[in-house]
């Protein structure tokens, strides 16, 4: 997938991990940066906006992130799997068994999809970077 910086596209390899997207500039680098997307408001296509075909906004209150995807099929893909992680992190999240997923305390209430470990360094230990 490629993201867009202030003056061009460049393309980041992306790990959608819990509530966080995680990008690195290569795929077998660490991530070198993150979208917390517990703070996001929407994720939409945005080929008009972009000017690009396949591309799509991922939104918080501060920043839009513009990013595309190879094909029409990965944008559908990535926007589907954003949207579901913005709204497991939503405080009117209801889980398939009827219980309230929302915030408790200031954090995130863990649920049956989150995966949210502090892991993500390029160790041995990471099976996000390792072969």
């Amino acid at each position: 997938m490629l993201s867009f910086n202030a003056k061009d596209w460049r393309r980041r390899y992306f790990i959608l991990k819990g509530s966080r997207l995680f990008f690195a500039k290569t795929p077998h680098e660490a991530p070198h940066g993150m979208i917390d997307l517990s703070r996001c408001t929407t994720v939409k296509s945005a080929d008009l906006k972009s000017h690009k075909k396949h591309s799509f906004e991922i939104s918080t209150p501060d920043t839009t992130y513009l990013l595309y995807a190879d094909d029409e099929k990965g944008k559908d893909d990535w926007i589907g799997s954003v949207g579901r992680a913005i709204v497991r992190c939503s405080s009117t999240y209801v889980s398939r068994g009827g219980q309230s997923q929302g915030t408790v305390g200031g954090n995130i209430a863990p649920n049956e999809y989150d995966d949210d470990s502090d892991d993500y360094s390029n160790s041995s230990n990471n099976p996000y970077f390792n072969d």
